[in-house]
This record gives structure tokens, sequence and C-alpha cells, in this order.
């Protein structure tokens, strides 16, 4: 019977400005991002950045750059697509704007 994958989230608080590691997949499975969410939990609005780092290819990829969050607010950076991961691909966000943070929530199915 084929694997069906596992449901996990990965959380992560007080995300300040420079890029911060998510999420990594697993060296020898694959996993799907499902569901990005930002919180922007400071006092002010900030801006996002959240992008896949591509192991085997060796790059860098934004899923989205610079962008806006009002205070008290959301974003739902992936919502239904699928984001495919290969062993050791990961996913870093950081928040641009100085002196504030934000919080993530990753919605993913793993071992698939």
């Amino acid at each position: 019977m084929a694997n069906l994958g596992i449901f996990k989230n990965a959380v992560k608080t007080s995300i300040g400005n420079s890029f911060t590691e998510i999420y990594a997949a697993p060296a020898t499975k694959t996993s799907y991002l499902i569901q990005c969410d930002i919180s922007n939990t400071g006092s002010s609005g900030v801006q996002v950045s959240v992008r896949i780092v591509d192991d085997s290819a060796s790059t860098t990829a934004h899923l989205v750059k610079g962008a806006p969050v009002p205070v008290g607010s959301a974003i739902q950076v992936i919502d239904g697509q699928k984001i495919v991961l290969e062993a050791d691909d990961s996913i870093e966000i950081k928040c641009d704007t100085a002196g504030e943070s934000v919080d993530v929530i990753l919605s993913l199915i793993e071992d698939v």
C-alpha cells in the first residue's frame, strides 16, 4: 500500500529581520507545503519575505518578498496549492521591518 503521508505543523514565533528556517524536509523524504500563515504580532505594520531553499539545485527562490502585513493582521502566502519540498529543501521566513517580529504556522504533508 502506498504511503499517504503524515500531516504536520511547523510553528515558530517571534521571527525577526534575518531569515529563519521554519521547516526542512527530512533527508530521505518528500514533503508538500500546503499552507503558510504569517501573523503580525507587533505594534506596527511589517513586511515579510518567504523563500524556498532548493538543496539539490543549490538555489533559493522567493515565494513572496516584502509582502505587507498590517498591525494585528495575517496573510496566507500558500493556500490550497502545493509546494513540493524534496529531501533537505527548506522554508525560510523573515520580517523585513527592523525591531518587529512575526509568528508563522506551516501546514505540511510529510513522507509522501
